[in-house]
């Protein structure tokens, strides 16, 4: 259940979601069809500030991959990313000085796209290496839907942080420490892995980019010292509230299954919050959020752990969960097995 905890409270900025929706496009599927059963709200994707689930993520990378049938879509969609994929602090590090304060000002800010995500980089004599660490509750390379993610998250997002920086330093070619093994599809694309780094190594116990200590400081062409500080004030507003809106997120369902009195409904939490129920609507609205999604959530899952229970029956699970019927309980049931 830590695993479900955790890709449910991990957030990816949904300006990844509405580059996958126009790479979709070019294989002629809709929005429609390939966020369908993800929990994406397709409506919401033009809000700079729209964040989606980390399992909401996975189960799209899924979608993608099933209707495509291209194991390697992730190559695709990583020859998309532009600096403006990455919002605000796609925009602040293309203005960094030179690579080793571009990826400082990403360490401090990754947050803002990404919340699971651990990078650190660390500089010797001769190479610096940027390791791109994990919570381990949210990624389990054993388990085969999370491999796939991880090959995809790889070709896509490593690939785009690549390009860029070969935009402004040309004989960029890092090389790349991957955990798995190598994928069969990748043999496809060895033409562009030759491209993009001096030499891809698997079954390492890290992932990581190596790359050379001179290229760290060459400067970049679009430097920018001032409008880049003036960039990072803005990010680091945009980081707080995100962090805010994770904690009142957080709060409120820890809240809404309250070990005594059961499930509470909106006028409760808002109660035990010392807010009125319209503020606490009005919060959780300016971040996309309803409290019925937030209530469904809990309950959802509250469900999932009786039903593991051989003393617990369905009616008994249904009167427990305010469900008005044992048939709307089974019903909800069948609605999460397609989910």
């Amino acid at each position: 259940m830590k695993r479900d905890y955790a890709n449910n409270q991990h957030l990816i900025s949904g300006l990844y979601a509405h580059l996958l929706a126009e790479v979709a496009a070019d294989w002629n599927f809709t929005p429609t069809e390939i966020f369908w059963g993800t929990g994406i709200d397709k409506d919401q994707l033009s809000s700079l500030d729209y964040q989606i689930t980390l399992r909401s993520f996975k189960k799209l990378i899924s979608r993608l991959i099933e209707l495509t049938k291209e194991e390697g879509i992730g190559f695709y969609a990583g020859s998309h990313l532009k600096i403006s994929s990455h919002g605000l602090l796609g925009f602040t590090f293309i203005i960094s000085k030179n690579l080793h304060d571009a990826i400082q000002t990403i360490n401090k800010y990754i947050n803002m796209i990404c919340t699971f995500v651990i990078p650190d980089l660390i500089i010797d004599d001769n190479s610096a290496t940027y390791y791109i660490t994990y919570e381990k509750s949210v990624l389990d390379l054993k388990n085969n839907s999370d491999l796939v993610y991880y090959e995809f998250c790889i070709s896509f997002f490593v690939q785009g942080f690549v390009n860029v920086f070969k935009s402004y330093i040309p004989d960029f070619a890092p090389t790349l420490y991957l955990q798995c093994k190598k994928p069969g599809y990748f043999s496809k694309y060895e033409n562009l892995l030759s491209s993009l780094f001096s030499e891809v190594l698997y079954e390492q116990k890290m992932t990581a980019i190596v790359i050379p200590n001179e290229q760290l400081y060459t400067p970049l062409s679009l430097s920018d010292p001032l409008t880049s500080e003036k960039f990072k004030q803005l990010c680091q507003k945009e980081l707080d509230e995100l962090v805010a809106t994770q904690d009142i997120l957080y709060r409120v369902k820890q809240l809404i299954d309250d070990p005594i009195e059961g499930l509470l409904g909106i006028d409760q939490v808002a109660q035990k919050l010392n807010l009125t129920k319209r503020t606490l609507q009005r919060m959780l609205q300016e971040k996309s959020v309803s409290f019925q999604s937030l209530y469904d959530d809990v309950r959802k899952t509250k469900a999932q752990k009786l039903m593991l229970s051989p003393f617990a029956s369905k009616d008994q699970i249904a009167k427990q969960l305010g469900y008005a019927s044992t048939s709307s309980f089974n019903r909800a049931v069948k609605r999460w097995a397609l989910e």
